[in-house]
């Protein structure tokens, strides 16, 4: 169970993103486009956005630290999932050089070695990324930038993943040891992985979209709080 749970950790902290009030709508709509000031790899294909707005209440755990850093209160952001068929080599490669060249206005919000020691772990699950801010209107604005191959992910945490959608079946009696387990060992519960309205849920629902579309993918999640 320990290491399950630390593979699930690396998976959602890295996916870390968005949560609240997702909508959706019935017939044909536009194709989606970035709402992000942030720039996509070339040539990806955006294929969802989704706008939200989340309250907590106390410090954020360690799978939304990156875009919820100034702890309680109401956030506003966006969560952008595109797919492109550019190898993990590639995207990676993408990475580094906007790390080290950020787009105008922006720097990195964390670094050092305890984060790249997650991203070295990360990379082998097939998930890389690197948290970027910037002021806008005199608030801090997060972004996290994510490149995931859903084929390697499947391969080394798919057991893993399909337990957090039979988690939600569990009596609760059962669940609140596992959830207290989950969040010493990670930061964040399982039952939040199960919800669609947290940051971890979304981010979990949001690895089916990259597997339906049969390539890699970028994500992105940004918030800024009220």
């Amino acid at each position: 169970m320990r290491s399950r749970l630390a593979a699930l950790a690396a998976v959602v902290l890295l996916v870390a993103c968005s949560g609240g009030n997702h909508a959706s709508g019935a017939g044909p709509s536009p194709a989606p486009t970035n709402p992000v000031d942030f720039p996509l790899f070339s040539g990806a294909e955006v294929l969802s956005t989704r706008g939200w707005r989340t309250t907590i209440s106390k410090r954020p755990g360690v799978a939304d630290s990156a875009v919820l850093a100034q702890g309680a209160g109401t956030y506003d952001g966006h969560d952008v999932v595109a797919g492109t068929q550019a190898f993990m080599p590639t995207l990676e490669s993408w990475l580094q050089d906007i790390s080290v060249n950020p787009p105008t206005g922006y720097r990195l919000a964390i670094s050092g070695n305890g984060v790249e020691a997650v991203r070295a772990h990360t990379r082998d699950l097939g998930i890389d990324f690197v948290a970027f801010e910037q002021m806008q209107t005199g608030k801090r604005h997060g972004v996290v930038v994510m490149v995931v191959d859903p084929q390697t992910l499947d391969e080394k945490a798919g057991p893993m993943l399909g337990l957090i959608g039979r988690f939600k079946n569990v009596p609760r009696m059962l669940r609140d040891p596992i959830d207290a387990q989950a969040r010493r060992q990670t930061g964040f519960t399982i039952t939040e992985a199960t919800n669609p309205d947290t940051p971890v849920g979304a981010a979990v629902a949001a690895l089916d979209e990259l597997r339906d579309f049969g390539g890699r993918g970028i994500v992105l999640i940004d918030a800024v709080k009220e």
